[in-house]
């Protein structure tokens, strides 16, 4: 009995053993620039290219990358299979540098921050009740304010620290939502790098190419809203408003009706800076839009007038507008 039980316990060593000795081997094989690669079957290193390896038979998954620097590597990636008791022979040639994934992380962590901070921005532009409005500009790469900057949305930036410490005079017309004046073209990048740190983006006054897009709004008409003046349109001298028969003074932001992009006094109301330069000249930047004590020759939307970048006017103001990212 115990002689039959060596015998079958011999017989099944023996049989393992034929089993282990017709493994498969897959041989992986590399040239010039690629020797020196590392080889991966299935996830597991197992050393360097070219390379001899055992291995069991079925489908198995082969990687061999090499770095090339920091921030890329050199890959060839394929699925094989491998028959029993066989040499598997693979010649390798290595891709083109791809990104990483260390440069991946750090590309996308990158692209979270900058969301982040978009983010960021967005939230502080939303928090901020004392900043100006913005409408987008369809068809252009810009927005711009949807109403001129208001003694509120100045005093805001003065009462922060900003604004160079300037406080303009209201000519006792009141200050809150009537339109900031007697500030220059100075003044009003003061205002600018405040509401720039303030928010996070980048303002800028609108360059007249801008303005008179944003004012005409799609229309050919002398006017935004026609060819005739009409009535309580806009407010200027002989524009028909309330005040018609007393002295003609500013009005609120937002008195009259917008343009068709939402825009509010494009035309009258106060004039308004841009970055253009008077007739090439920058020592005079120019002024659009007509005021409440011009009449409405200087409303239409081609008129341009220039004044020196220090004047400071009781009918002169301005709006903000910014690129779109």
């Amino acid at each position: 009995m115990k002689s039959i039980y060596y015998l079958f316990l011999s017989v099944l060593v023996a049989s393992s053993a034929n089993v282990y000795a017709a493994g498969s081997v897959l041989s992986v094989v590399c040239k010039g620039d690629d020797v020196g690669a590392e080889v991966l079957v299935n996830g597991k290193f197992k050393g360097e290219c070219p390379l001899d390896i055992k291995v069991p038979m079925g489908t198995l998954k082969l990687k061999v990358h090499k770095k090339v620097d920091a921030t890329s590597d050199r890959l060839f990636e394929q699925e094989i299979r491998v028959g029993n008791g066989v040499v598997k022979r693979v010649e390798v040639l290595l891709g083109a540098p791809i990104p990483n994934a260390e440069s991946k992380q750090a590309k996308s962590d990158q692209l979270k921050t900058a969301k982040t901070g978009e983010k960021k921005a967005e939230e502080t532009l939303k928090s901020c009740t004392v900043c100006p409005e913005m409408v987008p500009i369809p068809g252009a790469d810009f927005e711009i304010g949807k109403y001129t900057v208001t003694f509120d949305e100045w005093d805001a930036c003065l009462e922060d620290g900003g604004c160079n410490g300037y406080k303009p005079l209201d000519e006792e017309w009141g200050r809150g939502k009537q339109p900031v004046v007697n500030v220059s073209w100075n003044d009003a990048q003061s205002y600018i790098e405040w509401l720039s740190h303030k928010t996070g983006k980048t303002y800028r006054l609108p360059s007249e190419h801008e303005w008179e897009i944003a004012t005409r709004a799609g229309t050919t008409t002398e006017y935004y809203w026609g060819n005739d003046l009409g009535f309580q349109n806009a407010n200027c001298h002989g524009c028909g408003n309330k005040f018609e028969k007393k002295k003609s003074v500013p009005m609120s932001v937002g008195s009259f009706k917008p343009n068709p992009y939402g825009l509010y006094d494009m035309l009258g109301n106060v004039w308004q800076w841009t970055d253009g330069c008077r007739e090439g000249d920058c020592a005079k930047l120019v002024l659009r839009g007509g005021s409440f004590e011009y009449g409405p020759e200087y409303l239409n939307v081609s008129y341009r007038e220039g004044i020196e970048a220090t004047e400071r006017v009781n009918n002169l103001g301005f709006r903000v507008a910014r690129t779109l990212p």
